[in-house]
């Protein structure tokens, strides 16, 4: 038997439908929730004047040394994304909810799925694109002559010589370490097993230390695996233990549900109710010290 849809009934489907995006939406295991700080936008375009300058304690002598914002930085600019999906009145009638429940989880999943793919989008452009200090994100030439670029193949001893390369990251204005904690290693899923066997291997997996020594780099990072990296030989090492990460998400109007249903026109015109994801948002880069990329295609 079917029901009627009646105002009420909406109402409270509405209700429902909410309820579960925003479960759906909050269980996704989106790698730029591991990757990114997510930082709150409140106009059309954010700048990161301060994200190059990272204060240090200093002995207090006389009085306060105040750091003013540094002449480089960057802004981040809002864009507008939907998605949308249609839902027949009928649907409703025959009591189709359990279709609808799954559509909305689906817009859910694409919601997360959209961040990730600004968060890629970014990380592709690493090589050319600029980052605070106006050069490439990835790169041999940033001010105090820092880099964070390399072509070595993966392995155990690249990423030792990788790792130790970023624990010597200094603040460019003072010379003082800049306590670069190494967490995650990102790889596409044609590493996927080696850097399992690298880091998760109690014994040695490079044959060139000894099949029998101890894995010094055991339980070290944390393998985050993704096939939206464009080449199947890149990996990256991330520092994302700070309140800046490598890499950040920038929300204007977050990820969110709404609905036109039987009063708006396409409920009326064509029978239909509408529920769509909108968001403002965009994505750029923190600090380069916390990322380190290599293509992996030494020759």
């Amino acid at each position: 038997m079917g029901i009627t849809v009646t105002a009420d009934f909406v109402r409270a489907l509405n209700a429902t439908v909410r309820s579960v995006y925003d479960e759906a939406f909050a269980s996704q295991a989106g790698v730029w929730r591991e990757l990114a700080t997510v930082m709150p936008s409140t106009q059309s375009e954010e700048p990161y004047a301060w994200i190059g300058e990272i204060p240090t304690m200093r002995e207090f002598l006389d009085e306060r040394t105040i750091k003013a914002l540094k002449e480089y930085g960057f802004t981040i600019r809002n864009k507008t994304w939907e998605a949308t999906i249609g839902v027949k009145r009928e649907a409703l009638e025959d009591e189709q909810t359990g279709q609808l429940r799954a559509r909305v989880m689906g817009l859910a999943e694409a919601a997360s799925a959209h961040y990730d793919e600004l968060l890629f989008n970014l990380i592709a452009s690493g090589g050319s694109a600029n980052c605070y200090d106006g050069t490439p994100f990835y790169g041999n030439s940033h001010p105090g002559g820092g880099d964070n670029l390399t072509d070595l193949p993966f392995s155990a001893s690249a990423l030792k010589t990788v790792l130790a390369a970023m624990q010597r990251q200094v603040t460019p204005s003072t010379g003082e370490p800049m306590n670069v904690r190494p967490s995650h290693l990102l790889v596409p899923p044609e590493l996927e097993f080696t850097a399992l066997e690298v880091l998760n291997s109690a014994l040695n997996p490079d044959s060139s230390g000894g099949q029998n020594r101890v894995n010094a780099l055991h339980g070290r990072l944390k393998v985050v695996v993704s096939a939206r990296l464009a080449s199947s030989s890149e990996w990256h090492v991330l520092d994302c233990t700070h309140a800046v990460k490598p890499f950040i998400v920038q929300q204007r109007v977050a990820a969110e549900l709404s609905e036109l249903t039987e009063n708006s026109e396409s409920g009326f015109m064509r029978d239909e109710f509408l529920y769509g994801v909108r968001s403002r948002d965009n994505a750029g880069f923190g600090l380069w010290q916390y990322a380190y990329c290599s293509t992996g295609d030494a020759s």
